[in-house]
């Protein structure tokens, strides 16, 4: 059987700390857990996570496995292979220096809780077997809502905590109980043996869901799931330098989780408006503004809208069409960061009009003109 690699199981470098190897693990947890991920081979992946993690948070077991590999955990501490001089035998039937098969079935593969078994209890059994879903919606804004915030009204189809059993399932006057079948951990462990190997199995206990709890006269109004679909209204507050794309997250605003658990989030995403003036880029904007030909030629002040206020500029005589003029922060605030805004460019057309739109004198001023030009 090849050799595993328990930092690269749980994705962490050889120096990660303990912490980083405790994030890392609830990450897997949460993804690999057979009651939500059901692929067929999550329960091998979950029981490869739960070996790695059981050597890596005890930092002695942490210390041989760095040392000597998977073969360092299952060593004598008094000499290991290299420094063992007994009957090779004793190796197998449990002599004075101990068994190595001992050692995997009683301390690795034993039907004990271990730190690893105790903290994916704990993870699975209150981070996400308890935890409400999330909530996801749109909403649009001007460009000028998005630079200032707005409050908003929303109307929400989502599940609250039952008020008559306050989340609890139980009916008044009763309480759940814990699980007889997992010990009110939500889970069960399953052991199969293999000639002289023993492989456990960790999954959400049947008889809970993972609960931990039964409830054996449930709520009338929640039918025992602790909440009740309602709508809900809710006054949100949009904060000021939002973008298009933008996703904002509202704790605990989410739908609420059954048996009193803890309750989802609502995540906002900010869709931008068109303008009626503006061209948006990310976070900068594109004026056109056009001028008459005349003016064009001796040069002319414009003053330029902006979603701050009018700019004024100066047109020097001579600008031809497709001329830009730059005015800085004076696109949107840079996300998390009001004080630092875009650019706004002004694109600079002439106007031509047509020549049956001119009277005989505009005719004539014309053609002079063209003649004394060439």
């Amino acid at each position: 059987m090849a050799a595993k690699d328990f930092y690269q199981v749980l994705g962490v470098e050889k120096s990660a700390s303990q912490d980083e190897i405790q994030g890392a693990y609830r990450r897997l947890v949460m993804k690999y857990h057979p009651d939500i991920n059901k692929e067929p081979d999550a329960t091998k992946k979950m029981s490869e996570i739960n070996e790695a993690y059981n050597t890596l948070s005890d930092p002695d077991k942490r210390q041989k496995y760095d040392m000597y590999g998977e073969a360092g955990l299952n060593m004598n501490q008094t000499g290991g292979y290299g420094g063992y001089s007994g009957d090779p035998s004793d190796f197998f039937r449990g002599g004075s220096t101990g068994s190595i098969f001992d050692d995997i079935l009683n301390n690795f593969f034993s039907g004990q809780s271990s730190q690893s078994d105790s903290f994916f209890h704990q993870s699975s059994h209150q981070d996400y077997a308890s935890r409400g879903s999330d909530i996801s919606f749109e909403t649009q804004l001007t460009l000028e809502e998005a630079i200032t915030g707005k409050k908003i009204k929303v109307e929400l189809d989502r599940f609250e905590t039952c008020t008559e059993c306050a989340g609890s399932g139980a009916k008044k006057g009763s309480v759940p109980k814990t699980c007889p079948k997992c010990k009110g951990s939500g889970q069960v462990t399953v052991i199969q043996s293999n000639g002289f190997m023993q492989f456990r199995t960790v999954s959400v206990c049947p008889e809970c869901k993972g609960k931990g709890k039964v409830i054996s006269d449930p709520c009338p109004s929640c039918k025992g799931t602790g909440r009740n679909r309602m709508k809900k209204i809710l006054d949100l507050d949009i904060p000021a330098g939002v973008n298009d794309g933008t996703k904002i997250r509202y704790r605990g605003f989410g739908n609420a989780a059954e048996n009193g658990g803890v309750t989802g989030d609502l995540y906002l995403y900010i869709k931008l408006k068109k303008h009626p003036l503006f061209e948006r880029d990310d976070i900068d904007l594109l004026y056109r503004a056009s001028i008459t030909f005349p003016k064009a030629v001796i040069g002319t002040t414009l003053f330029i809208p902006t979603l701050y206020g009018e700019e004024k500029i100066k047109i020097p005589p001579g600008t031809e069409s497709g001329k830009t003029f730059i005015l800085k922060n004076r696109g949107l605030p840079i996300p998390g960061n009001q004080s630092r805004k875009g650019k706004l460019t002004v694109l600079v057309t002439i106007k031509v009009p047509s020549f049956s739109q001119l009277d005989k004198e505009g005719k004539k001023i014309l053609e002079d003109m063209d003649r004394k030009l060439n």
